[in-house]
């Protein structure tokens, strides 16, 4: 069974989030902080939907493996695609396991969030240098940190949703 929720970059953000989870409950615990009302994602559709960083990279997409009960597949580690240049997009597979999320506080979860996506700007940066494409990833990661700062120090509205 694979739930799958995501979006491609409907308001022209160069930030995209795609989650894969091996069941509804597990969906249910982990979406809030990526979208709904006080999600990353959500936060990013208000701060960063007009930002432009260049014109060679219109998605980096973050897709989120969530172990769950019928869980199909997990990276070992943060696994980067292909650039694809018509597209102008690339994909970073991260695995979310228990250990690194589900047995962690609200806060800690958060700060999952925000690292996996500062890695994956990162590794997308590494693997893409050598290319000498237009791609600002230096103010992408500082508007990130910037939410990042916003995200963390709001309260723990998610065990309420």
């Amino acid at each position: 069974m694979n739930l799958g929720q995501g979006r491609r970059n409907q308001m022209n953000k160069m930030i995209g989030y795609y989650l894969s989870t091996g069941d509804e409950e597990v969906s249910n615990m982990f979406s809030p902080y990526v979208w709904k009302e006080n999600g990353l994602d959500t936060l990013m559709d208000l701060k960063l939907a007009k930002k432009n960083y260049g014109d060679d990279l219109d998605l980096l997409l973050i897709q989120y493996y969530v172990e769950g009960k019928f869980s199909s597949y997990l990276p070992e580690e943060p696994k980067v695609g292909n650039y694809l240049k018509k597209n102008k997009d690339i994909a970073v597979a991260i695995a979310v396991t228990r250990d690194v999320f589900h047995d962690r506080n609200e806060f800690e979860r958060r700060e999952f969030i925000v690292n996996s996506t500062l890695n994956a700007i990162e590794l997308v940066r590494k693997r893409l240098i050598k290319k000498k494409l237009d791609i600002d990833f230096d103010s992408l990661i500082r508007d990130v940190k910037e939410l990042a700062y916003i995200y963390l120090k709001r309260e723990e509205p998610y065990s309420k949703v």
